[in-house]
């Protein structure tokens, strides 16, 4: 049996296991993200909510004291009493930032002329930090910001400005409120909380000298914790913070939308400028006049309208099962086990990305870390990284993202709300993240490289429930698609603690094979630069292919079909969704390549296909003879809320059968939703069936040819309709020159003119056999390799219409096709459009010339 921790025995660890049994093959790495919830917890909350009555607590005495039982279990975890700190509800991290920002007085001068106070803040901080700026820069106090390099430097060398060296005139008249996480949610860094008394004597006091003509001598402390909490325990009976946000749901991963301002007791009246308040929250209030006294106790003042006391009550249970499921391994404490296990998983990652190597020697990965794993107390369970290819170039995050949902692992990727850190690691400067963001990168997006260097990072955050089977089904992922090695698993010893002299301080030996990870025979990483050639001969449409249930398997037309107002007629025009109304694709269930769907337009039926089922058809018009009654229901795509029609239990059944997923439906798309193309927004209003960005997607079988021979993959066995097959195009043409299309501007096909809309961005799905349903890795990851980093392979096409103005909306197999790079080429092809209608037997003087030249003019 293979070791699943250092720290907690494999039979415990087993049965914590089975309590996210709903993950199935899932790889969840992203506790940094979320924490998971546990089955058991769900179990407890939802007894106890069946056998007993909550109620409003501003109306129920009981309710009212189960909320104070929690406000003492909270404190309690944190090893404090109400003596000390108080605990005030909020709705999260974010919520108790704000508070604290709205409601703190700067200046101490009574007539709040003198504005002497300051926000002091660590640039790594959380997006949700930086945002008290403004509420400081409101009230027009002194907002300065500290390096990481600084902050340190500052902590460590102990020269201390005292209060007594400030100048008298503004001694006790400001407040300087200081804002830094006790976790970097970027890295997982640990910053010092042990030094808040040094910060309280003016430690920073020498720092701030250099920014400020005055020096605010009353310091406090707003500590982030939410990252921290997580997987270590905060001992406030050893640090004293003054304010402690936190979100529960990084905690338990249960309940959302509930988290804690601890204030500490004795600070509590530096936050006195709180002006809103809400019901609950004052002893005396006048609707006639502008009259209020709010309430005595520190949390009422807070604690604006009814609390979600069913959450709040949630969180008794939340603490029992963390309880039931974490043996106290380490110091006799349930935080400090899970610590200890989080970190010898962190640690053991992070050991083998360092020896990660392709085989002309380059290092893979980029290590975006500010510790080496060697002390617990400076590192929590997180490892951030970037990979490189053989060539030196960088991978970007996105093509991680897909591959890492292709193998079942849910990673975070990007900056993680934490711009001030992902800059530093990135060595960015502020006019290179301004260009960033001019060239269109945004928070949040999947623009990974610009200019070939990376916009973010790779985050992997582990919680109590990981092991160290997740560390090695990542490290198969990586070498399998980005090294092209062989994964050795690491031989891992249990419970491999050596105890220093001081308890507190734990030490870990690095099981990881020193041994490198052998590597098989290297690639060849070739650029290929397309040539702009406009002549091209032998162009023809080879194929259509429609997909009348998205993300379903392709009907294939042999002879010719209709042009409709959105696309193919009947192209996607059906779609298959879950019991909470979410469109289902191929992403979440691969066997839906398998359905195969075929349209009789004379019977006017769609007929399903699945081996080992009996087709079943449906309806093309869901209003017809056979379904005089149908339910109308919406739906989203992309996005966008779709209208559309059921199409009936005996459908949904089939369906359900087939993919193996209970309570599936069938919609067809109502004609009367206009889903507008999001590319055209600003341009011509493009209606849009249910596929995801263009009417039409074009492929080249050249290019498929030519991507098919880079493929080194050895147990990559698609023929090149199998492999067109993956990229479900339904324009697919045949000429002799490959990647020129992703040059054109607009096509002509017969007599249809199209707009290119840009290339299509791929995803994994472009890794599923849509014969089978099997998942590989190709071709996603030669795509990558090719076109440095860029997931893009086809073109979207837009309908325009005619060129001689003809009402004719079919399209034919075999016709020939011209692409047109730009307006110069527009006398060439009008030398063609003439041999061409001339060759079809059509005489161009049918056409009137005012036809003609308006055509000409305007393309």
């Amino acid at each position: 049996m293979s070791t699943l921790s250092n720290i907690i025995e494999n039979d415990t660890m087993e049965k914590i296991a089975l309590e996210f049994i709903r993950l199935g093959d899932r790889c969840y790495l992203d506790n940094a993200g979320a924490t998971l919830y546990p089955q058991c917890l769900l179990k407890s909350i939802n007894e106890d909510l069946l056998n007993n009555i909550y109620v409003n607590p501003h109306t129920d005495k009981y309710t009212q004291d189960c909320l104070e039982q929690i406000r003492y279990r909270i404190l309690t975890h944190f090893n404090t009493d109400s003596s000390n700190y108080s605990v005030v509800f909020t709705s999260g991290t974010t919520q108790s930032l704000k508070l604290v920002g709205e409601s703190f007085k700067f200046a101490m001068d009574k007539n709040e002329v003198l504005n002497c106070g300051s926000l002091v803040y660590l640039r790594d901080n959380h997006t949700s930090v930086l945002g008290l700026r403004e509420i400081a820069a409101e009230k027009n106090v002194d907002i300065i910001h500290i390096s990481h390099e600084d902050f340190l430097e500052t902590l460590n060398a102990n020269e201390v400005s005292p209060s007594t060296n400030c100048r008298e005139e503004y001694k006790n008249k400001g407040n300087t409120l200081l804002v830094y996480p006790a976790q970097s949610n970027f890295n997982g860094y640990k910053y010092p909380i042990d030094c808040l008394k040094i910060i309280k004597e003016g430690c920073i006091n020498q720092y701030t000298k250099k920014h400020l003509s005055k020096i605010n001598c009353n310091w406090y402390v707003l500590l982030d914790a939410a990252c921290y909490v997580s997987t270590n325990k905060l001992d406030l009976s050893i640090v004293q913070p003054d304010f402690v946000c936190l979100s529960f749901y990084k905690v338990f991963g249960y309940p959302t939308g509930l988290g804690a301002l601890l204030i500490r007791n004795s600070s509590a009246d530096v936050l006195n400028h709180k002006k809103y308040f809400g019901g609950g929250t004052v002893d005396i209030v006048l609707s006639s006049e502008d009259f209020h006294v709010k309430r005595k106790t520190l949390h009422e003042r807070f604690e604006d309208g009814t609390l979600p006391f069913l959450s709040i009550v949630a969180l008794k249970h939340c603490f029992d099962a963390m309880t039931k499921l974490i043996p106290k391994v380490i110091n006799n404490d349930i935080m400090e086990t899970i610590s200890h296990h989080t970190f010898n998983l962190a640690k053991d990652l992070y050991c083998q990305l360092g020896k990660l190597h392709h085989k002309n020697g380059d290092k893979a990965v980029v290590l975006y870390m500010d510790s080496d794993f060697t002390d617990i107390r400076k590192q929590g369970a997180i490892v951030t990284f970037n990979l490189m290819r053989e060539d030196g170039t960088f991978i970007g995050y996105s093509e991680f993202q897909h591959l890492a949902d292709l193998f079942n692992i849910t990673v975070r990727t990007g900056c993680f709300c934490n711009s001030g850190s992902c800059q530093r690691h990135l060595k960015a400067s502020n006019e290179e993240m301004k260009d960033m963001y001019k060239a269109g990168h945004k928070c949040g997006d999947d623009i990974d490289l610009i200019d070939g260097k990376p916009t973010g990072a790779i985050r992997v955050s582990f919680g109590y429930y990981n092991t160290y089977n997740d560390v090695d089904k990542l490290m198969t992922m990586i070498c399998r698609c980005f090294v092209r090695a062989n994964y050795k698993k690491p031989k891992r010893l249990s419970n491999n603690i050596i105890m220093s002299k001081s308890p507190n301080h734990i030490k870990y030996i690095c099981t990881v094979d020193d041994k490198q990870i052998a590597n098989e025979p290297a690639y060849i990483d070739e650029k290929y630069t397309a040539a702009h050639t406009v002549l091209t001969s032998g162009t023809v449409l080879s194929q259509i292919a429609l997909f009348p249930v998205k993300s379903c398997g392709a009907f294939k037309i042999t002879t010719s079909w209709k042009i409709g107002r959105k696309g193919f007629e009947y192209d996607r025009e059906w779609m298959i969704v879950k019991d909470n109304g979410v469109c289902l694709t191929q992403k979440q269930n691969t066997r839906m390549c398998m359905i195969r769907p075929k349209i009789d337009l004379k019977r006017k039926v769609m007929t399903l296909y699945f081996k080992g089922l009996a087709p079943i058809s449906v309806p093309l018009d869901p209003v017809g003879n056979k379904h005089k009654e149908v339910t109308f229901c919406q739906s989203k795509v992309c996005t966008d809320l779709v209208k559309g029609y059921d199409c009936g239990d005996e459908v949904a059944n089939w369906i359900s059968n087939a993919l193996e997923v209970s309570y599936l439906r069938l919609i067809k798309q109502a004609s009367i939703d206009n889903r507008i193309q999001k590319r055209n927004a600003n341009d011509d209003k493009k209606l849009l069936s249910l596929s995801n960005q263009a009417q039409f997607l074009l492929i080249n079988k050249a290019t498929v040819r030519w991507l098919n021979d880079k493929i080194q993959e050895s147990l990559f066995t698609d023929d090149i309709d199998q492999l067109i097959d993956r990229f479900r195009g339904n324009i697919i043409i045949t000429m002799d020159e490959e990647l020129v299309e992703r040059h054109w501007q607009r096509v002509i096909i017969g007599r249809h003119e199209f707009k290119v809309d840009g290339e299509c961005r791929r995803c994994q799905m472009v890794c599923i056999d849509q014969q089978t349903g099997e998942k590989t890795v190709e071709p996603l990851r030669t795509i990558s390799e090719q076109f440095a980093g860029k997931l893009c392979f086809g073109i979207y096409l837009s309908y325009i219409g005619t060129v001689d103005g003809s009402t004719d909306r079919i399209m034919k197999i075999n016709t020939p096709i011209k692409p047109i790079i730009n307006d110069d080429d527009i006398s060439r092809f009008k030398d063609w459009f003439y041999l061409y209608f001339l060759g079809n037997c059509v005489c161009p003087s049918e056409m009137s010339s005012n036809k003609q030249n308006n055509y000409l003019m305007t393309n």
